[in-house]
C-alpha cells in the first residue's frame, strides 16, 4: 500500500475508519488465539507493501508481504532502518523458467539464520515483457500479463504456506484475489480488499469466488476508497490456473489476462 511521500510507518494509507476495521478483525484473532492458548498467533499475506506492512504487523506474529516497484522497495528500507528493533528481511526476488531466485538482501535484526523474521518482503523483479506490456498500456487496467510473476509469487514461491488474513491493495487486485484462495487457512480466513468503491471492476470476484462479510464504504480516502472483508464462498477452492478458470456467473473480463 503506497504511501506519496516517504513518511515514518505510523499509520496505514487508509481512511481511519477502514483501517479500524481491519484492526478490529486482527485484534478479534488475538483474543481468540489467547483464549484458546494454541499455536503463536495469526498470518498475514499483504499485497502492495508500504505503510500498511509496518503498522498492520504489529497485530500479528507473522507479516508477508509482496511489492513489485523496486524503486518503491528502497523507500521501503529506509522505512525498516527508521525501526531498528523490529525483524526484518526484504528479499529481491528475480524469476525465470525454473523459478525464482533471490538476487539481493536487506536484513535487520535477525538473530538465527533459521529463525522466521516477524516482517517479510519479496519485491518481485519484473521481466523485461512485462515492462514492457506496462509501457505499452499504460492508463490502461492491470493484467495478469503485465505483473504475472508478481501475482504467481505466492503459489510459486510460498505454495505450502497458509494466511489467515490477507490484505489486497497492490497491483492486479482482482487476479491477485483469485490466486490466494488456495493460501487461505480455513473457510472464515479474511480477506481485505481496499479501493472498492470506484473501482467496479473489482466486484468480480464477488460475483464469482467471495462473500462480503463486512464494509466500510464511507471514506475520505483519495480515489474513492472503500473497504471489503471478505470469505472464499464455500465451493470455491481456487485450484485452476488463472488462464483455465472455469467462470459461472459471469464471462472473463476482457483485461483479465
Amino acid at each position: 500500500m503506497y504511501l506519496l511521500v516517504p513518511q515514518h510507518p505510523l499509520q496505514s494509507w487508509m481512511d481511519p475508519r477502514e483501517q479500524a476495521l481491519v484492526v478490529q478483525y486482527l485484534q478479534r484473532s488475538n483474543q481468540t488465539t489467547r483464549q484458546k492458548q494454541i499455536g503463536s498467533g495469526a498470518t498475514m499475506l499483504e499485497y502492495g507493501a508500504g505503510s500498511s506492512t509496518f503498522f498492520y504487523s504489529n497485530y500479528v506474529h507473522r507479516y508477508v508481504s509482496i511489492e513489485h516497484n523496486m524503486d518503491y522497495c528502497r523507500i521501503l528500507e529506509r522505512m525498516a532502518a527508521s525501526q531498528p528493533n523490529r525483524s526484518i528481511i526484504i528479499s529481491y526476488m528475480k524469476s525465470d523458467s525454473s523459478g525464482f531466485i533471490e538476487t539481493n538482501r536487506f536484513k535487520q535484526n535477525v538473530p538465527l539464520s533459521n529463525v522466521d523474521p516477524s516482517i517479510q518482503i519479496y519485491c518481485i523483479i519484473p521481466t523485461y515483457a512485462m515492462l514492457f506490456r506496462r509501457f505499452w498500456h499504460i492508463g490502461e487496467r492491470s493484467t495478469y500479463s503485465m505483473y504475472q510473476n508478481y501475482v504467481d509469487f505466492v503459489s510459486s514461491y510460498l505454495h505450502n504456506q497458509l494466511f489467515d488474513f490477507v490484505l489486497i491493495d497492490g497491483r492486479a487486485r482482482p487476479q491477485v484475489a483469485y490466486v490466494v484462495l488456495k493460501h487461505l487457512n480455513g473457510p472464515h480466513a479474511k480477506v481485505f480488499v481496499h479501493d472498492w468503491n470506484k473501482r467496479t471492476g473489482y466486484h468480480v470476484i464477488v460475483h464469482e469466488f467471495y462473500n462480503i462479510v463486512s464494509r466500510q464504504i464511507e471514506s475520505d480516502q483519495l480515489g474513492g476508497g472503500g473497504l471489503v472483508v471478505l470469505e472464499r464462498k464455500l465451493y470455491v477452492r481456487g485450484t485452476a490456473k488463472i488462464a483455465e478458470i472455469q467462470w459461472k456467473k459471469s464471462k472473463e473480463p476482457s483485461w483479465w489476462l
